[in-house]
């Protein structure tokens, strides 16, 4: 196919999807580092109904630019509907995904590069949305049964003084409007759920080569094995190794400025909801969980890349609460409980999005391995389910993969750019608070324009997705 063709079929495909269409840029590498990049993926017209078809060929580079064809599929190709599937990456989102797909009649695979998921962290947060994708999985009444149903949000002074509740939204056909979880807790549930679906899991295994063709991907994985997918789907995180794939370095993730520290601790009998306290800067927030615990968070502003001892958080973190809520003894034992703290988690904000389709052929990006976005809006690990679920659902049609793909991201890209945004503009407001002033501006706004704010986003989550 010649290349103004390819370009011209392109552009119409992205400005269908309200997308621009810029050139990612070179990626750098390694002398003798070999890159699998897609140089050219069209589609065509159908030639029948429901039939589409696509040209991909693929380049191996040098790190001189030496550009020499990979593997060229010089014909139409039909993408067919997948039956055999690798899902790369074993976490919310991931595990929902192999649900999803394995209740339609797909063989799935779910591999990741973690020994276990010992390490995954504190607690999160769903709200109405992910619980209605949950639902349709089946995976909603597990899930409410090792959650904390929560009320409102409360806002607190540093000094303790109460200035607002702003509710998580409505609640849909029954549902709690959000659910605080352990994560451990639900990776477990969720493990255990794709297994009796008749899913494979394997830890402490990733994708070393992946290598597509006119029907399929061939994997090389880390333990020696070779596998054939007819579908490959990243659901590996920020850090993703299969969005390097596909677009070199065009998208890696972005520093915010922000960093969050999460740490359970014991809860006080009186905690019945989540309490979040503005200071200089930042917040802390308490946050319950189920068992008589809760875990404690705290977010600010943090230039640089500074590089902690794992051994020193526990103290980092109570220095930056104690730094915020100054000498106010509002919540002080809890604060100070955090010295003893174990499982002191540490997160940079760094976000990503890729505004291309997540797709090059038969391998696919979802989750927060094209959409890492920042906590202010609970809804990353949200955003993962429903990519899931909508492609699930869409797999039932009759498409094509193809089709199915270009629907998939009609339906998920505005939404979750929407989501993207407002919670990176939420987190910024948040650090704009780092003097007398400019924190009795931020609490002014709390009361007057953040829950005007919220019922925006509330009502964006609560529609079709």
């Amino acid at each position: 196919m010649p290349q103004n063709r390819i370009g011209l079929v392109r552009q119409r495909l992205f400005s269908s999807l309200g997308l621009c269409h810029p050139a990612p840029p070179a990626r750098h590498r390694a002398e003798g580092e070999p890159c699998l990049r897609p140089a050219a993926l069209a589609r065509l017209e159908p030639l029948t109904e429901n039939r589409a078809h696509a040209i991909v060929i693929y380049h191996n580079c040098s790190a001189a630019g030496d550009c020499r064809a990979h593997a060229e599929i010089s014909g139409e190709v039909e993408l067919a509907r997948p039956d055999r599937i690798l899902i790369v990456g074993a976490g919310i989102g991931g595990l929902c995904t192999a649900v999803a797909l394995a209740q339609i009649g797909a063989e799935v695979d779910v591999i990741d590069i973690k020994p276990d998921n010992a390490v995954a962290g504190v607690g999160w947060g769903l709200r109405t949305n992910g619980l209605r994708a949950l639902r349709e999985i089946g995976l909603l009444e597990p899930t409410l049964s090792i959650g904390f149903p929560t009320p409102p949000l409360s806002y607190f002074d540093r000094n303790g003084h109460h200035v607002v509740d702003i509710p998580y939204g409505r609640q849909f056909d029954g549902m709690p409007n959000n659910v605080q979880l352990p994560r451990l807790g639900f990776l477990e549930m969720a493990s255990a759920r794709a297994l009796e679906a008749g899913c494979s899991i394997r830890m402490s295994t990733t994708a070393t080569d992946i290598q597509q063709d006119a029907d399929g991907v061939t994997v090389e994985l880390s333990d020696g094995s070779s596998h054939r997918y007819d579908l490959v789907i990243g659901f590996d995180g920020i850090n993703s190794s299969i969005r390097r794939y596909l677009f070199g370095e065009a998208y890696v993730p972005v520093r915010s400025g922000g960093v969050a520290w999460r740490a359970p601790v014991r809860a006080p009998d009186t905690l019945k909801g989540a309490i979040f306290c503005h200071g200089f800067g930042g917040k802390v927030g308490f946050v319950p969980l189920a068992g008589g615990m809760m875990y404690v968070i705290v977010t600010h502003y943090e230039p640089g890349r500074p590089r902690h001892d794992p051994a020193a958080f526990p103290q980092i973190m109570h220095q930056r609460a104690r730094e915020m809520m100054g000498d106010s003894a509002f919540m002080a034992a809890e604060i100070d409980s955090l010295r003893t703290a174990t499982n002191v988690a540490y997160t940079p904000l760094d976000t990503v999005l890729v505004p291309y389709p997540w797709h090059r052929g038969r391998v696919m990006i979802m989750g927060d391995a094209a959409h890492a976005m920042t906590p202010y809006l609970g809804s990353g690990a949200a955003m993962a389910i429903e990519d899931g679920v909508v492609f699930a659902k869409l797999l039932r049609s009759d498409d094509t993969l193809y089709d199915v793909q270009t629907k998939f991201m009609a339906r998920r890209y505005p939404r979750v750019k929407a989501i993207w945004d407002q919670s990176l503009k939420m987190m910024h407001e948040e650090f704009d608070s780092a003097t007398p002033e400019a924190l009795d501006r931020r609490l002014a706004y709390l009361v007057h324009e953040e829950p005007k704010v919220l019922d925006y986003i509330h009502r964006i989550l609560e529609s079709e997705y």
